[in-house]
C-alpha cells in the first residue's frame, strides 16, 4: 500500500513539474557554491535560489505566468540569465550578487522583439538597472516604400531602480516593460 502511495504521489508531482533547470555558481564569492533553479510547472515557472552567506533556507519567487514553456537559465561571468521566451519575443533578465545589500539583484532587462509578420515594431532594448541607461534600437515596415525601415535609436537615462530576485513577479516584468 505504501509503494502505490509513492507512486501516485511521484506521479502527481512529475505532472505537475515539467522541467528544472538549475545552475551552479558562487553568487556571493565566498567558496562555497550557490544554487539557482528555474522550475516550470503548468501555472508557469518560479525560481528557487539558496546563496551560502544568506543562511540555508531556499528563497522562492512568486509563480511568473509571462513567457511561453521555453524559459532557460544561464550563467555569464558572475551574472545568472533568465531567457523568456515568447512567441514573437525574448526578455533577459540579468541577476547578479550584490555585496552592499547582500542581496542577489536584477541589474539588467534586455528585449528582442521580432514584430509582426512585415517585423513591424521589430528591434531591441536593453536596461542597466545599476546606471539607469536604456538603450533601444525599434523598426517601422514603411508601406509605400514595401520595406523595412529603423527609426532613431532612443537612448535615455531613467531612474535606477532596485529589484530583488526573491521579489521577481509578473508584477516586475510589467514595471519593466512601461520604461
Amino acid at each position: 500500500m505504501k509503494k502505490i502511495l509513492i507512486l501516485i504521489l511521484g506521479l502527481l508531482f512529475s505532472f505537475s513539474i515539467r522541467a528544472q533547470n538549475s545552475v551552479k555558481i558562487d553568487l556571493d564569492n565566498d567558496g562555497i557554491i550557490d544554487v539557482v533553479s528555474l522550475i516550470t510547472s503548468d501555472e508557469g515557472y518560479h525560481i528557487e535560489f539558496l546563496v551560502s552567506s544568506q543562511g540555508t533556507k531556499v528563497q522562492k519567487t512568486e509563480i511568473i505566468t509571462y513567457g511561453g514553456q521555453e524559459n532557460t537559465l544561464t550563467v555569464d561571468k558572475n551574472v545568472v540569465i533568465i531567457n523568456s521566451q515568447f512567441m514573437r519575443a525574448e526578455n533577459y533578465f540579468k541577476f547578479r550578487f550584490d555585496k552592499k545589500l547582500k542581496e542577489v539583484i536584477l541589474i539588467g532587462f534586455d528585449t528582442v522583439q521580432y514584430g509582426m509578420a512585415t517585423n513591424n515594431g521589430s528591434g531591441k532594448s536593453s536596461y542597466n538597472l545599476l546606471t539607469g541607461k536604456y538603450k533601444a534600437n525599434w523598426n517601422h515596415f514603411n508601406e509605400s516604400k514595401n520595406k523595412l525601415e529603423p527609426l532613431p535609436e532612443i537612448s535615455k537615462k531613467t531612474r535606477i531602480i532596485l529589484f530583488r530576485l526573491s521579489d521577481f513577479s509578473d508584477k516586475i516584468i510589467d514595471a519593466l516593460d512601461q520604461i
